[in-house]
Order: structure tokens, then C-alpha cells, then sequence
């Protein structure tokens, strides 16, 4: 069965001599792992369509248990994300978040067209961890492990000063917390609030210090990691300035 879907490639791993596997998340079939026979071959017409961040219309010949390449309309290159290295890595960082958050050939196109408007803000100067921030708290939340600060998730009472805890996603209250819970500041109580649903062009109106911003990924990559698998982007991209 052959079927046409739009989608983006979140990367490509090289297989036998010209071959390559792409690894797309589709707006009708989610995530979706497609060989690319012939791929890597200097005369290869398709090679565009292995970049990472390509989008494009991919027509795929679909069996129950091998999806091969036929061919690929581009829709956007997004060659500019490569070009800075924060942005770069902020890519990178979004891309990372699907592959581990979002389960195979799992259909959501909220996913998807946030995915496409993260990436474009980038592009457009977007602040780029503001923007990686902003797309991971709503892919959390569409994928049912909200992120849920503020108020305790044991007793229900306003959580001032707030402990994350990890297993619960969410926090606790001082009386609540438990010995692995982890401080997080008010601030970034405040911060995440502000973040939740706000519209990509509008993050740059808000004024966060750089430190308030690691910091806010940093606890945000612990969550990840510990809910869906270790993450190798951000504590990349937490190194640059």
C-alpha cells in the first residue's frame, strides 16, 4: 500500500553500503521509520529528503512490517536551523523530544503542526530556548504527563516553596516532599505558567535572565529523562551561551 502523509525528518542512520533509515514524525501517521534504499549515493535524487528537518510530502510504500522510500516533494528545507548553533541544538532538542515522548505510527496533528510552528520560529529569530521550553511543556501535556507546578499534587495545597517530584510529575508541598523531591523557585514556578500556551511569536516580550532559562531546562530534561528515556541534546545545548 502506497501512502502520501507530510512529514518531517528527525534523523537518518546510515545502513549497508548506499542505504539509510529516516526516521519521520508524519502529520497522519505519527512516527513512522522509513528505509532509503539508494539514499547515499552521490547521484541519488532523494538525498535532500534524509536532512534532518526536512519537510516534505513523502510518498512511502507502507507493509506491515517494512515502510521503503519512493519519493519526496520538498515542502521546506529549514537548512537555516543548521546554521547557528544554539538553534541548532534547540532543533535538535525539539527533534529529541519527539523520538522519546511520542509512541510509533500514533497519529496527532496538535503535535505535529506545534512541531511545524516551533520550527519556524526558530527560523525567524525566535528566543531559542524559550522556544524548546514552550514546545516540550505542550508536547507534555498532549502526551498525558503534564508537567504540573504550583500546587501539590499529594494534598492539593498551594505549593510555596515547591519540590518536584519526579515520579509523580508534578510538586509537593513542603510537608508532602520526600527526600528526592527537587527544589524548584518560585520563579520558575512563575516562569512555566507564563510559558504555557503562549504564542511563539510573542515569547520574545518576555524577559527571563539566561540563568532562569537553564534552569528551567535543566529541570525540564531531568522530567524527560526520567519519564521517557535519557536525552542527549539539552545537556548540549545547556553548555552553550
Amino acid at each position: 500500500m502506497d501512502i502520501t502523509t507530510k512529514a518531517i525528518a528527525l534523523r537518518a542512520t546510515d545502513i549497508k553500503e548506499h542505504d539509510k533509515y529516516i526516521l519521520l514524525y508524519s502529520l497522519e501517521h505519527g512516527k513512522i521509520s522509513v528505509h532509503a534504499r539508494g539514499i547515499r549515493k552521490p547521484s541519488a535524487k532523494l538525498r535532500f529528503c534524509a536532512d534532518q528537518f526536512c519537510f516534505g510530502n513523502y510518498q512511502i510504500s507502507k507493509s506491515a512490517d517494512h515502510n521503503v522510500l519512493k519519493t519526496c516533494e520538498q515542502l521546506q528545507s529549514f537548512y537555516s536551523l543548521r546554521e547557528d548553533i544554539v538553534v541548532y541544538y534547540s532543533a535538535c532538542a525539539i527533534a529529541e523530544s519527539l523520538i522519546l515522548c511520542t509512541q510509533e505510527e500514533q497519529s496527532e496533528p496538535a503535535v505535529f503542526l506545534e512541531t511545524l510552528k516551533a520550527f519556524s520560529s526558530l527560523t525567524d529569530g525566535v528566543n531559542p530556548y524559550l522556544v524548546v521550553l514552550r514546545f516540550c511543556l505542550s508536547l507534555l501535556q498532549v502526551e498525558g504527563f503534564a508537567l504540573t507546578l504550583g500546587r501539590c499534587t499529594m494534598c492539593g495545597q498551594k505549593a510555596q516553596p515547591s519540590y518536584l517530584d519526579l515520579q509523580r510529575g508534578g510538586c509537593l508541598c513542603m510537608d508532602c516532599r520526600n527526600v528526592d523531591s527537587i527544589p524548584v523557585s518560585p520563579a520558575i514556578v512563575t516562569m512555566f505558567g507564563l510559558l504555557d500556551g503562549i504564542a511563539y511569536e510573542k515569547l520574545n516580550n518576555l524577559k527571563f535572565s539566561s540563568e532562569m532559562i537553564k534552569e528551567a531546562l535543566h529541570l525540564l530534561d531531568k522530567y524527560i529523562s526520567h519519564t521517557f528515556g535519557a536525552t542527549n541534546t539539552f545537556g548540549e545545548l545547556l553548555k552553550l551561551d
